[in-house]
């Protein structure tokens, strides 16, 4: 399978950061980020993709918005029924066909004191997976892990499985977080690797490194997003379980990364796929072991 490497935009030149297109393959247009229903914002994200892919001949991927997103006009909640959250995702799949993505990243809803949560994020699924066949792209739900103690939807191995076998739809598949895996399987005693038995459904991956410790992150841990082995994920096992999964891209997901840290994970990736061989393996460092107290949540374990 030809394999793609990737960064997210925000690392991109074109987009504020350090990183030239010409040194990825494909670029995840983080839509979770920019108000797009503004139509100048619109009109200036394509004409960026657009010079991008003709000079270099860059593919994209897009991360949809979600419960979390900052701006509160795109903000979606697969969690609730209504007709923002299939307004804004018709909106992202318009986008997606116009850029050529073929793949847009969704989260699942958060969780309330309703027991109707997970049935909604099914049926909101299922609802939009009629369009994205329509405009030629397969939804990629992530895995998640709890920021405040029980709040999210999809954050175990067979809660994901469930939404997408209920969905059943070749237009909804998986985005494998490594991240969100890491620091939820240690918040409840599970193997990362249990994570990669739905190795099937996993059609993208986002990499990035973390400690594994559920706490916010101004007391530097949580989800972290940093680049490879500066946390405590151990990427040898990863790279090797990624053999298990179908993933057509390989997204490195960071925030607050040097150039010379950003190249450094790149190259890992690259050592892992084959495709840039000659490149010396960066070394990987891990941080002494960490300690915390970690609530234990009793759904789908």
């Amino acid at each position: 399978m030809d394999t793609k490497i990737g960064i997210n935009s925000p690392q991109i030149k074109e987009f504020g950061g350090e990183i030239d297109a010409r040194e990825v393959e494909i670029i995840e247009l983080g839509l979770d980020r920019v108000d797009f229903l503004d139509k100048q914002i619109e009109e200036e994200l394509l004409f960026k993709t657009a010079d991008l892919a003709s000079s270099f001949g860059t593919e994209f991927t897009i991360h949809a918005p979600h419960i979390d997103s900052k701006i509160e006009g795109i903000k979606i909640d697969f969690s609730v029924s209504n007709g923002k959250n299939f307004a804004v995702m018709e909106k992202v799949m318009d986008i997606a066909s116009k850029i050529g993505a073929e793949h847009v990243v969704v989260h699942p809803g958060s969780q309330s004191s309703s027991k109707r949560c997970l049935n909604l994020n099914i049926l909101n699924l299922i609802n939009l997976c009629p369009l994205a066949k329509e405009h030629g792209v397969t939804l990629l739900l992530e895995n998640m892990f709890d920021r405040d103690g029980g709040n999210k939807i999809g954050v175990f191995p067979r809660e994901i499985a469930h939404i997408v076998e209920m969905v059943d739809s070749e237009h909804l598949k998986i985005n494998l977080d490594i991240g969100h895996a890491f620091i939820a399987s240690n918040a409840y005693g599970l193997s990362l690797e249990d994570y990669f038995e739905l190795g099937e459904y996993i059609y993208q991956m986002h990499i990035h490194d973390n400690f594994g410790i559920l706490e916010s992150e101004a007391a530097m841990f949580g989800d972290r997003h940093l680049p490879l082995g500066l946390g405590k994920i151990n990427f040898r096992e990863v790279f090797k379980n990624i053999q298990k999964t179908n993933a057509r891209n390989l997204v490195l997901e960071l925030k607050n990364s040097t150039r010379e840290e950003t190249l450094k994970s790149l190259a890992h990736i690259r050592k892992f796929t084959g495709e840039d061989s000659q490149r010396l393996m960066p070394v990987i460092t891990f941080y002494p072991e960490q300690t915390a107290v970690c609530a234990h949540k009793v759904l789908f374990t």
